[in-house]
Formats: structure tokens, sequence, C-alpha cells
């Protein structure tokens, strides 16, 4: 049987790993939300960011590094290139994908043990901040750990501070938006759209810089 360039370049194990990553947090939304509280919420939130990146390391860490030879003898090659670039791609999807089926824990769970029409609408507009926000993280972090050659201390390293970034960006939102549910709706959507679009430019970023690789050392220190 002929192989689908992403599942050339990623093992059984590693495309395994991120459908048990989506179950594994869609049970942990659905505990948080129905029995921990909102400060849970928030801390799984910042988890999932973490746990992506930490399993990239298994297939794509430092495919956009000049050090990587066998990652430089693919793109010189246009059949390999363009392999390597629809398996950049699949991935990609697959972890932005993996986010937005992760959440669906908290939304399972404001169905079920639906209160009101208000809370139920409060759960959705945290959800367009918590995705996005989720997602930027990822790719953001993913950048950095794909342009440099890491060990897998150092990715852990990383990963951490992909966390932190998140937890900052969640626990900030949940200060500034406003309690009015009528201009927390507003805010919540505005913010979903910035977010995102800057999580798509960045996603672009990092999928150019892992097919290409930028001209300057950046890669090489």
């Amino acid at each position: 049987m002929k192989k689908t360039p992403y599942l050339a370049f990623t093992s059984l194990g590693y495309r395994i790993l991120h459908c048990v990553i989506c179950l594994g947090f869609m049970v942990l939304g659905f505990l948080a939300d129905v029995y921990m509280g909102s400060v849970w919420v928030v801390i799984i939130s910042a988890g999932m960011p973490l746990v992506l990146v930490f399993l990239d390391y298994f297939a794509f860490s430092g495919t956009s590094s000049r050090k990587q030879k066998s990652m430089q003898f693919i793109k010189s090659s246009s059949k390999g290139l363009n392999l390597f670039k629809t398996a950049v791609k699949t991935d990609l999807w697959i972890k932005q994908g993996c986010i937005v089926l992760a959440y669906l824990g908290y939304l399972l769970a404001e169905i079920i043990y639906y209160i009101d029409s208000e809370t139920f609408f409060d759960s959705i507009l945290l959800l367009l901040i918590y995705i996005p926000i989720s997602g930027l993280t990822t790719n953001l972090t993913l950048i950095i750990s794909r342009r440099i050659v890491l060990t897998i201390a150092v990715q852990i390293a990383v990963c951490y501070i992909c966390s932190m970034f998140s937890t900052i960006l969640l626990v900030i939102y949940s200060f500034l938006l406003p309690e009015h549910i009528s201009s927390f709706a507003i805010a919540a959507l505005i913010s979903f759209a910035i977010i995102e679009a800057i999580n798509i430019v960045v996603g672009i970023i990092l999928y150019k810089d892992c097919v290409k690789g930028y001209t300057s050392s950046f890669s090489d220190t």
C-alpha cells in the first residue's frame, strides 16, 4: 500500500499519541468543567500546547535547521520537497485539530449539565478565547523547536516555557474581559478574530520556515 507523505514522515506511535492526547484532554476538560473549577480549566488548557510541542520532538524537531543534513537532502529534491511540504502542512492541521477536539470535553460538559442559557453562552465565548490562544502558543513554540536541533531535555524546557506563556495569556484574559454579558460577547468575538488571524499568520511562517528555512545563521546557533 502506498503511504501518504504524512504517514511516511511520522511513526505509528506518533499518530496514536495524537489521538490519545485528544481523548485525554477531552476527558480532563470534561472533568475540570464539572468538578474542578475554572482554575483547572486554565491549567489544562495551557497543558495542550506543552504536550503537542513535546510530541513534535519525535517527528519534526530541527527540520528548519541547516544542521539537519537529511532534511536539506530532502529539500534539494523536487519530489522530496513536495512530499515534505504535504507532511508538514498535514501535521500543522492535525495539531490545530487536536486543540479544537480537546476542547470538546468542555462543550460536552456544558451540554450535559446545562444550567441556564447565560452560563452556556459564557462558556462558549470562553472557548473562543482558549482555542486560538492554545493554537498560537503551539505554533510560536514550534518555530523555536523546529529551528534549532534540540536535545530532549531542552525540548522539555521549551515546552515548559510554552506552557507558562499560554497560562499567562489565559489568566490575563480572565481579568481583562468585562463582566457584562453583552460587552463580554463583543470582547470575546473580537479577541477570537484577532488572535486567530495572528495564529494563521504564525502558522504560515512556521510552514514556510520548515519547508525552506531562513538564510540567517539563527538556525545554526
